[in-house]
């Protein structure tokens, strides 16, 4: 089943015959027999599939239709059955069935398995007593207690060899057997077509028979009608169990509970567009009707409205233009640029920045040849010399053939050979490092006309024998055999110039091809550059590395699910202790005011009423002197001192257990504080060191920063491996949809007198003006090439009974100097160049200019309001690499005026590209 984002999508449920009448119209999807009661569901289902995001299961190929994917799927799966031994499926698929290991590892290990192991009634070859080899049948496998010692007439005894004995007998043509040529042998003369049995094929039968779940450490399985078929079991063993309950447990949890029925599903969706009627009914008849939800599409957004929110702003920041780069270059040499740095771990190429990689282009001095040039070549030559010694791709014969002769042989070889590569394409994708670039070249050897001496062979034989070596001595020779048996008109269309510019004459030895090589004109460079790396990409080693990072990327994104998670955790710990923080400050608060009012209370002494009745009664009674009642009252006045003196000393010592317990509770409340603090910090360095991380393992695909209003795109290429790359911000013009989509707009006119006071440097209508030619030729050649077709198919239908007729009129023709037939008149020159849309490039290199277009752009249109966000979240990299950049630039310049003030002589620059050193070659 065809896959979008590496999942099968469930085909859409069949309707419930008793919802609808058997004269209500139905529409079935052609190609997934999916049956719709609905025209709008249908059509939407049907772009759904028509979209190119689909991936073939088989193959791996991606950029497909749903109804392409599917085709792919079903001519692999035919292709498949009919080459892959029947008798050797159940085993193997007994061995794949909960396998852990990676696709490679498991078609490794199968490979070494069954290779020199048999089984009864399987087709092979075997090697005969008179050495020759025939095709024969297994009629027996001997068990090890049935091994003898072999007796074939010619030669020695042979003693039995592991892994086994087998009971053979020879077929002739047809297939039968020849009764007086069955033989025991050993495994050791045996051998399977390589057609049916590589790991190229292996690989392919085992992810058409099993599948893997989504989930770190999952399990190869066998597709369970395979599995009844062969008897294979189908219950996972306990450890795996448990590992894919947790690995789902974890997914629920992240996930949120599961959807409800198909009834429930349904029930929720027809209440939630019930809900959103009325609320657009409530909004039809509120009192402001023109309400609008932001973003909406940034052409329809109000220009005077956008001035007025960017604060007077109207016309975009003026990029800059790059002059040293030719605008027909630019795109490709970006595009080298970043292949070199992304991949300069399986390169073994140290990263260099794009100023530096631009200067190395225009050098031209023979006598000191850069070492930079010298490297980047090198290694992406290496990475295809070193699939050929593999075996991956076969070398190829030079000279002394023709195309019929060498062209069967060599697509023998290929489709035998034994591969090592996760084949994520087919296995023509393989092909063209040898096969194709070969009938290519036999086909520009076979052109009278084309300008090249033989000397080209001489000067490049043997460039696939061995590895370019660490003093990358005799590099331009290895180019110069890899461009002409690899390179193509398609991809090198000069490639007869500059292969007659190296080697320009008979004499021309290796050490010519040195020197001139660095007076190539500047496009055939950056051509070879383009060809070899596009070359270099479909190798073994870097298919590997995109893998590697394909599987370092899921870590990463699972670690980055347990940082958001112990983020949220963290973020709930924070608000329990702001929480907890408010409820100890209010009690704090109500103790310190309670403890004051005691103290207050303490401190106002109660009145003595015993001493004054006492005092009161004592004249009355007469009983008591003078001085016996001053002594008493002396001694209640100090006992009342005492009580209050008491009373002060519990106020005090009460306060200072409030002060102690208060300072307690504040310290555990930094401690708590300051654990949370440094976890936070902790999980940001994690989360930094992640998104690192996922920046240096994202090298499959580079993505724009996003669009503004009028499609330019913005790119930021990461400098993750280097101080900083290019440190710019580029900008592309409007690519072929894009403007297609600015064309079909009503408004057109009124979008381009905007972009003129908007965008005074996007030129959209010269742009769109080369579109409409290139759409005009297009058209012109496409209508001639089906006349051609129709003219050539009413020949095909014509009455040519009279054979003798013809022939006179083809020697009249002949005769009278009109050798063209007159079905070639509608014959147009279909190599006539198409004029194509070119797209502009500039750049931004100033922390201001990023400013300023951040205050331009408006965050109210869809497309804008996406590149605002992305540059907003890249902004501290890119101007901290603009700035480390401008310092660079001021401290080389500083150097280069203190080098002129010595008035020393002049010597080789030690600077940029000229003084660039390789620090991972070997």
């Amino acid at each position: 089943m065809p896959l979008l984002k590496r999942k099968a999508i469930k085909p859409v449920p069949p309707p419930n015959g008793e919802d609808f009448d058997e004269d209500t119209p139905v529409y079935m999807m052609r190609f997934t027999n999916e049956i719709f009661t609905n025209y709008e569901d249908y059509v939407n289902r049907f772009f759904f599939y028509q979209q190119k995001n689909w991936q073939c299961e088989t193959t791996g190929r991606s950029g497909l239709t749903y109804e392409q994917a599917l085709e792919s799927e079903q001519k692999e799966k035919s292709m498949v059955a009919n080459k892959f031994p029947p008798q050797l499926r159940k085993p193997l698929l007994e061995f794949v069935q909960f396998q852990t290991a990676r696709i490679d590892a498991v078609v490794d290990d199968a490979f070494a398995k069954f290779k020199n192991v048999y089984y009864q009634n399987e087709p092979v070859n075997v090697v005969w007593g008179d050495k020759a080899t025939y095709g024969a049948v297994i009629l027996k496998v001997l068990p090890k207690e049935e091994w003898t010692t072999i007796q074939d007439g010619t030669e020695e005894p042979v003693e039995p060899e592991e892994p086994g004995q087998y009971l053979v007998q020879v077929l002739d043509q047809k297939g039968v057997g020849i009764e007086d040529m069955k033989r025991v042998v050993n495994c050791s003369v045996l051998s399977r077509d390589r057609l049916a049995f590589n790991k190229n094929i292996l690989r392919k039968y085992i992810r058409e028979c099993s599948t893997k779940e989504n989930y770190i450490g999952a399990p190869w399985q066998v597709k369970p009608s395979l599995a009844k078929k062969y008897g294979i079991e189908t219950t996972l063993p306990d450890e795996l169990q448990s590992a894919r309950d947790s690995a789902f447990s974890k997914l629920k949890k992240r996930k949120g509970p599961a959807d409800p029925a198909p009834e429930l599903a349904a029930a929720k969706r027809a209440k939630k567009e019930a809900a959103k009627d009325d609320k657009q009914a409530e909004s039809a008849t509120s009192a402001d009707p023109k309400v609008i939800k932001y973003p909406i599409e940034d052409l329809n957004l109000d220009a005077k409205l956008i001035v007025k929110e960017n604060n007077g702003t109207m016309a975009r920041p003026e990029a800059q233009k790059d002059t040293s780069i030719p605008q027909d270059c630019f795109e490709s040499v970006v595009m080298a640029w970043q292949f070199l740095n992304s991949y300069s771990v399986p390169l073994k190429l140290s990263p260099f920045g794009m100023k530096d990689f631009v200067d190395s282009l225009t050098h031209t001095d023979d006598q000191h040849p850069s070492v930079m040039v010298a490297e980047y070549h090198s290694v992406l030559m290496n990475m295809i010399i070193q699939d050929r010694l593999k075996g991956i791709a076969k070398p190829i014969l030079l000279s002394g053939a023709s195309p019929a002769t060498t062209a069967a042989p060599i697509r023998e070889d290929r489709e035998g050979s034994v591969m090592t590569e996760d084949d994520e394409s087919s296995t023509a994708d393989d092909g063209d490092l040898s096969f194709s670039g070969h009938v290519e070249y036999v086909q520009r050897q076979k052109l009278p006309h084309r300008p090249i001496n033989e000397r080209v062979i001489i000067v490049g034989r043997g460039w696939d024998e061995k590895l370019v070596a660490s003093s990358r001595e005799g590099w331009e020779a290895v180019l110069v055999g890899l461009i002409n048996e690899l390179g193509s008109f398609e991809a090198i269309p000069n490639v007869d110039r500059i292969l007659n510019h190296l080697v320009p004459n008979e004499t021309s030895q290796r050490e010519d091809v040195e020197q001139l090589f660095p007076s190539l004109p500047y496009e055939d460079k950056v051509s070879i550059l383009v060809f070899l790396v596009e070359t270099a990409a479909g190798t073994s080693t870097i298919r590997h590395y995109i893998e590697e990072c394909r599987e370092g990327l899921k870590v990463l994104r699972m670690q980055k699910l347990e940082i958001n998670k112990e983020k949220k955790q963290l973020q709930a710990d924070w608000a329990e202790f702001d929480r907890q923080e408010t409820i100890d400050n209010k009690n704090a608060a109500l103790e310190k005011a309670e403890l004051e009012q005691q103290r207050s209370a303490a401190a106002t002494p109660e009145p003595s009423h015993d001493v004054d009745s006492e005092a009161d009664s004592g004249p009355t009674n007469g009983e008591l002197s003078r001085s016996e009642s001053r002594q008493e009252k002396l001694r209640r006045q100090q006992l009342e001192r005492e009580l209050v003196e008491s009373r002060r000393h519990q106020d005090l010592m009460r306060q200072r257990a409030f002060s102690k317990a208060r300072s307690a509770e504040q310290k555990a409340r930094y401690d708590a504080r300051k654990k949370l603090t440094d976890k936070e910090h902790a999980l940001n360095r994690k989360d930094e060191q992640i998104d690192r991380d996922m920046r240096r393992y994202a090298v499959a695909r580079v993505k724009p920063l996003g669009k503004d209003r009028f499609f330019n795109r913005y790119w930021y290429f990461d400098s993750i491996t280097m101080d900083h790359g290019t440190d710019q911000i580029y900008v592309q013009s409007p690519s072929f949809l894009d403007l297609e989509i600015i064309r079909a707009r009503p408004d057109k006119d009124k979008v381009l007198k905007r972009q003129k006071v908007e965008d005074p440097s996007g030129k959209l209508d010269e742009l769109l003006k080369v579109q409409e030619r290139e759409i005009e030729q297009g058209l012109a050649i496409e209508t001639a090439a089906r006349e051609k077709k129709l003219q050539l198919e009413r020949e095909r239908i014509l009455d040519t009974d009279d054979e003798d007729d013809d022939k006179a009129d083809t020697k009249e023709s002949l005769t009278n100097g009109n050798s063209r037939p007159a079905s070639t008149e509608l014959l147009i020159d279909e190599t006539t160049p198409v004029e194509h849309t070119r797209a502009w490039w500039s750049y931004y290199s100033e922390p201001e200019q990023v400013d300023a277009l951040m205050q331009w752009l408006n965050n109210k249109g869809v497309r804008e309001s996406a590149l605002l966000e992305a540059l907003a979240s890249h902004r501290d990299l890119i101007v901290g690499g603009m700035e480390r950049r401008q310092q660079d630039l001021l401290h080389q310049l500083q150097k280069e005026q203190h080098r002129r003030s010595t008035r020393t002589k002049t010597v080789q620059a030690s600077e940029g590209y000229m003084g660039y050193i390789n620090k991972l070659s070997k």
